[in-house]
């Protein structure tokens, strides 16, 4: 077995580790190293039924290390407005870009206007493309299909042992998603909450245009969304208590379609399914400690939150800038692992992120209350909202990540 001596590995190529490996070694002259437990992703011959609403502090991330670019009007898409209403009020949100007063450099293949709330971005292919930036890049250790066996963090620096290498590193970025390997390894604790609900996905074409508009029903079983794409197509991420999921899971895709008009109150015509239905549990999780000795937790290994909002990739996104930016101004590989430089970034994102997840949770719980009084409170209280430009403008910074 190999020994190899860097000064950061990061652990997990996602859309954020991978996106961090190329930042960090744009941007400073540390020896990194990036390990994956699955083989290089090839290109996705289809158009992926998930996708990702990033707004512009990830986009331009994405942009800064060369991938953005590369994503085409068909894997990524502007979106200018947001419209949210309530099954049992008549309460209604209804906010766009120009709320912002923000003009935004948009390339001609966008399909938006001058200004955008942000970009439903095709997941996977932005991933794939991530992944192949990083095997391409000479200056950063790649290790593909590699299964983790130890962590060792008694000594001065880290040690990772794979079935292929030893590495001794001043610092381990755990990107390893919700289930994160490496932050069970460190023995940082996880509190883990269970919606009782499953998140349906897949990709549509409606009848009437959805005018680059993402749309939000909150229903009394959990809330649809419908995410805007090219070719007037959208991507749905239906999350449904568990007992409706299966129900919904047993139609058929014209049944399923039909079900989905309804849902929307035919805002869109007619609907049609493209893709296969997936689901996923809702789950939310949130950790008290961001490092341990060495160990610093970024993405999903640090928190995860409930999809309603779509904010879960762009928090991500945050963390890595965050401690990318640290990481740029550190001086000497030792000081990579300073409790101080690490509780500097745990001071600052767990507080959003945190914030986030409880702002989350909160509109769950509302939007499932279904006593009268409340319902037409809710209702009352989202039109006083939406006659405010001031909180209106707030709105549409939130949904573009900012």
């Amino acid at each position: 077995m190999a020994k190899k001596k860097v000064d950061i590995v990061i652990v997990g190529a996602g859309l954020i580790g991978s996106a961090l490996a190329l930042w960090l070694v744009k941007h400073g002259n540390f020896k990194v190293a990036l390990i994956e437990r699955n083989k290089p992703m090839a290109i996705p011959e289809l158009r992926n039924e998930r996708v990702v609403a990033l707004g512009r502090l990830a986009t331009n991330f994405l942009r800064e290390i060369g991938v953005f670019q590369q994503l085409g009007e068909d894997r990524c898409h502007a979106y200018q407005r947001m419209c949210v209403w309530d099954e049992n009020s008549d309460g209604v949100l209804d906010f766009d870009a120009d709320s912002l007063n923000v003009e935004a450099s948009l390339g001609a293949e966008s399909g938006a206007g001058d200004t955008h709330l942000g970009h439903m971005v095709d997941s996977l292919y932005c991933n794939y493309l991530s992944q192949q930036a990083v095997l391409e890049n000479d200056q950063i250790e790649s290790n593909f299909d590699a299964q983790l066996l130890s962590l060792d963090l008694s000594g001065e620096r880290g040690v990772l042992i794979c079935d292929q290498h030893e590495f001794t590193a001043n610092l381990v970025v755990a990107a390893d998603g919700a289930g994160s390997w490496v932050r069970q390894a460190s023995k940082i604790f996880a509190n883990h909450r269970d919606y009782d609900q499953r998140g349906i996905v897949t990709r549509i074409v409606t009848e009437r245009t959805h005018e680059n508009c993402a749309w939000q029903r909150f229903l009394s079983t959990g809330p649809l969304a419908l995410l805007p794409l090219a070719n007037n197509q959208s991507s749905i991420v239906w999350s449904a208590d568990n007992s409706v999921a299966d129900e919904l899971f047993a139609l058929s895709d014209l049944e399923f379609a039909r079900r989905l008009k309804f849902a929307l109150q035919d805002r869109l015509g007619d609907v049609q399914v493209l893709t296969e239905r997936r689901g996923f549990p809702l789950r939310s999780l949130r950790v008290n400690n961001y490092f341990k000795r060495g160990v610093v937790l970024v993405g999903d290994a640090a928190h995860s939150i409930h999809p309603l909002a779509g904010q879960g990739a762009n928090l991500g996104f945050k963390d890595i800038l965050c401690l990318g930016g640290l990481i740029s101004n550190v001086q000497s590989a030792h000081d990579l692992s300073s409790p101080r430089l690490l509780a500097s970034y745990q001071a600052v994102r767990q507080a959003d992120n945190n914030q986030t997840d409880a702002l989350m949770s909160a509109l769950h719980g509302a939007y499932r209350n279904n006593s009268p009084m409340w319902m037409a409170a809710r209702g009352l209280g989202m039109n006083i909202l939406n006659r405010s430009k001031a909180i209106r403008q707030l709105l549409a910074q939130h949904a573009s990540g900012i």
